[in-house]
């Protein structure tokens, strides 16, 4: 199984983002894996550049800069400073926000939450 060296999960839910956390350590998905509460938080670390992420796990309802603001922000860093690889880990159901999802090139996938070994595999199987 493919191990990426860096993830980023973006969720404002603490219990939401330990849960997510112990599933993706215990599937072995990543090297490291930083978590964010604050999504201008995740973005300050991308601006920084100084390590390398293969995917971000980005929510997308969050007080002050949610997943789609996150994007849009994402979308004016520098090159060599962005992910390729983004899919949105959410809890809506919302048809537009699934819509809205694959219509952004830089999103692969729109998952519902919880995570399971099941859309990790279909996370690994993308990245």
């Amino acid at each position: 199984m493919k191990t990426l060296e860096r993830l980023l999960l973006v969720d404002d839910d603490a219990f939401t983002n330990l849960f997510n956390k112990i599933v993706l350590e215990k599937a072995k998905i990543a090297n490291d894996i930083k978590v964010f509460q604050d999504a201008r938080e995740a973005l300050k670390y991308l601006e920084r550049g100084t390590e390398n992420v293969d995917l971000i796990l980005l929510d997308i309802n969050m007080p002050l800069m949610n997943g789609w603001q996150f994007l849009e922000e994402h979308e004016k860093l520098e090159e060599n400073k962005k992910v390729h690889i983004i899919m949105m880990l959410s809890s809506s159901i919302s048809n537009e926000d699934i819509k809205r999802a694959k219509d952004i090139p830089a999103i692969k996938k729109f998952i519902r939450k919880p995570l399971s070994s099941e859309t990790i595999k279909e996370i690994l199987e993308i990245c």
